[in-house]
């Protein structure tokens, strides 16, 4: 990536981010951002053909429970609670115009 292709992208990156930064702070950040590419590319370069995939880095298991249904209310019994109900629903008055 070319000196100016990084200001560029810098540029367009702090845009999104709505950051006006100076030449130092674009300067630091095209050299940060140079470091973590060429890290990125050390970590593609490794070898990790004979490694197990893993799901989580400590022996963590969810202890789930199991999944009974039970009985639901009543619609007309939640329903009686509110002053203004529409189709089976809670109606409230609109918050934004």
């Amino acid at each position: 990536m070319t000196n100016s292709n990084s200001n560029d992208y810098i540029k367009y990156i702090a845009a999104l981010a709505k950051l006006s930064l100076n030449d130092n702070e674009m300067h630091a950040l095209a050299n940060d951002m140079k470091d973590i590419i060429g890290l990125m590319d050390a970590i593609k370069e490794t070898d990790t053909d004979n490694i197990d995939a893993t799901e989580h880095i400590s022996r963590v298991t969810n202890n789930m429970r199991e999944d009974n249904p039970g009985t639901s209310t009543d619609t007309d019994k939640i329903l009686s609670n509110s002053k203004h109900t529409i189709d089976n629903c809670f109606a409230i008055p609109k918050m934004i115009e």
